[in-house]
Order: C-alpha cells, then structure tokens, then sequence
C-alpha cells in the first residue's frame, strides 16, 4: 500500500507495507511479554492467544494512528523553522495520541481479564515503553519522508526548468516564421514588380524552403548536413531577390557535415542577419562565407553597413544564442574587427562510435 502526501502539487510516496505486516505484530508479540502482562505458563492456550491477538490490535490501533497523524502534519513539521521545533511537534504528536490510546485500551485489558498480577505500575511501565518505541519509528519515518520530500522536490524541480527552457525554446522558434515571411513577402513584392518570371522562381524555392521549416519546426537540433541543403534553397532566395549581388561561398567538408548537429534554421538567422544589415547591390556585391572550423560553424562578410536599416528589433542574434546556450550548451561568438563580421555558432557531436 503506497500512502501518498501532497504538498502543494507535488506527491510523496511511502511505500511501507512490508514494514507494518512484519512491526505491529512484533511489537503486538514482544512487548507485552517483556512487561509481564501475559504469561505464557499461567494461563491456557486459548486465553495466551486471544490475549496476543488484542495486543497486536494495539500495537495496529497505536501504530495506523501515529502514522495517520505523521502524514497528516508532515508538511507543517517540514516547514518547521528550526529542527528542535520539528521534534518537539513530532514528540507532541506521539504523545498526545499514544498515551491516552495505550493506557485506555491497557485498563480495558486489565478490566477484561481480571488478572490480579496486572497493576497500575505496570500498564504506566508499558505505556512508557510504548511512547519510546512510537518515538523512534516516527523519526525512521520522518527521515524516510524527508527523503522521498528531497527526491520528488528535486524531480519537481528538474521538470519545472525543463519546461520552462522547452516554452523559451518555442517563443524563439515561433519568432522565425513571422520574420521570415515577412521579408519573403516583400521579396516577392519587389519581384512582382520588377521580373514575374523571377518572381514565380522565388515562389517556388520558398516553397521549398518554408517545407522545410515545418518539418522541422518541432525539432531541437538537426544534422548539419540537412541544415546546409536548406542553406543553400534560402541562399538563391536573396540570390534571386537581389540580382546576383549576393553569393553564398561554402568550404565544407560534406563527410564531416553528417557527424555535427545544430539548431534548425539558426544558419538562416544568421543569413538574414546579414542582408538585413549590410548594402547589396551591383556597385556591393556581398559574399558570405561559411566554412567549419573544428567543433564550430563560421560565417563571414565584408561589413557594407546600410546608411539607414529598417524595422529591427535587435533580437535575432539574442534569440539565437538563447537557443545555442539552451540546446549546445555554447554561446555563439561575434567579431566584427578589421571591417569583416565573423560569427561562430557552436556545433554538437555526435557519437558515432
């Protein structure tokens, strides 16, 4: 039988039934033999049982209630500011119940039996004898429920920071699609305008890319290999949009690529990162580069910052090394010195033996 104590939304589980079918009996056994108040020699076989048998319902009467109480109050003696405040709530617990129950159902037997050797000293001695024994199976048990409190606190714990990191992980995943429709859109705008059948193009290499965002929208981390194929879709996107002004260079090892892992769309972030913030066109011509350096991706550009950058909200490289500390457990890295931006996203492993 497991006895569950909750405590605000967390359960603590005791599972104790083996220990009260072989204790209460025991106690029920040994304690009135270790007293005096049954003996064996003097009476008969069916009065030394029945005699037994009311005395383990004691021992079950006392132990039930002490636990019942235990369990009942467990969460104000946890919250006890000191640990003597503990034990004395624990003790007053123990008392308050155990002696009023053991000397009324001792008198009772007494009463009952009508046993001349049974005197008041003796029902005291064993009331006494009982409290103790109720005192140190209390504290087994109140070491027991701290411990199971500590183990489901920190489960509690661990679960509430997981979801806590998995609900930031989608408020920055969610704030992908948004901006990169919108910068798609006014893509397909400009084309529409200037060239249909490049616009028609775009159309359909956004297909292709926005599939594979929802494919994998609901995925923490992807193998670099498929990322750097989604990679190159969304580069002939700016590619088409900008008139040539924009080439991707990559210097890749394609066997390497398949043994890393990295956050789905974060290479793409730091595309748009880029044409949001510098000049392209026919007189700049941008060339991003990406190549692998070790345990890390580095992309790089000649900075031709545009004279004015419209609707930024300063959050896209933020969020991004939010996911990369959450999901590689490494920041992503800036430099922007000697008129180049370089920016390093960490890479995971993977284990292949």
């Amino acid at each position: 039988m497991r006895t569950e104590i909750t405590r605000m939304s967390e359960k603590i589980k005791v599972d104790d039934k083996l220990v009260r079918i072989i204790g209460i009996p025991f106690f029920g056994l040994v304690i009135p033999n270790a007293t005096g108040l049954v003996n064996w020699a003097e009476s008969s076989y069916v009065f030394n049982v029945f005699s037994h048998l009311y005395f383990i319902f004691i021992a079950a009467v006392i132990w039930e209630g002490n636990r019942f109480l235990l369990f009942r109050n467990y969460q104000t003696i946890f919250e006890s500011p000191s640990i003597l405040k503990k034990y004395v709530l624990i003790l007053g617990l123990n008392v308050f119940y155990t002696l009023p129950v053991s000397i009324i159902l001792l008198f009772l037997w007494k009463w009952l039996t009508h046993l001349p050797h049974i005197r008041t000293e003796i029902i005291l001695v064993t009331s006494m004898i009982i409290i103790i024994c109720v005192i140190f199976i209390s504290n087994m048990y109140e070491k027991v429920l701290l411990v199971k409190h500590t183990e489901t606190e920190k489960l509690r714990s661990a679960q509430l920071e997981k979801a806590k990191i998995q609900a930031e992980l989608e408020a920055l995943k969610n704030q992908i699609d948004p901006h990169f429709m919108f910068n798609a859109l006014n893509a397909i705008s400009y084309l529409i305008d200037k060239d249909t059948l490049q616009a028609q193009k775009f159309i359909d290499n956004l297909a292709e890319v926005y599939r594979y965002i929802l494919k994998s929208k609901d995925k923490d981390l992807v193998l670099l290999e498929d990322e750097l194929v989604f990679v190159n879709a969304y580069a002939e996107l700016i590619r088409l949009r900008y008139n040539e002004s924009f080439h991707l260079h990559m210097e890749l090892d394609a066997g390497r690529s398949m043994n890393f892992l990295v956050p789905p769309i974060s290479i793409m972030v730091a595309i748009e990162n880029v044409v949001k913030h510098n000049e392209m066109s026919e007189k700049h011509r941008m060339t991003l580069r990406i190549k692998q350096d070790e345990d890390s991706l580095v992309i790089s550009n000649v900075i031709k910052l545009k004279k004015q950058v419209t609707n930024s909200t300063k959050t896209g490289l933020k969020n991004l090394n939010e996911r990369f500390e959450k999901l590689v457990g490494r920041s992503i890295l800036i430099n922007d010195s000697e008129g180049i931006f370089r920016l390093q996203l960490p890479l995971l492993k993977l284990n292949v033996g």
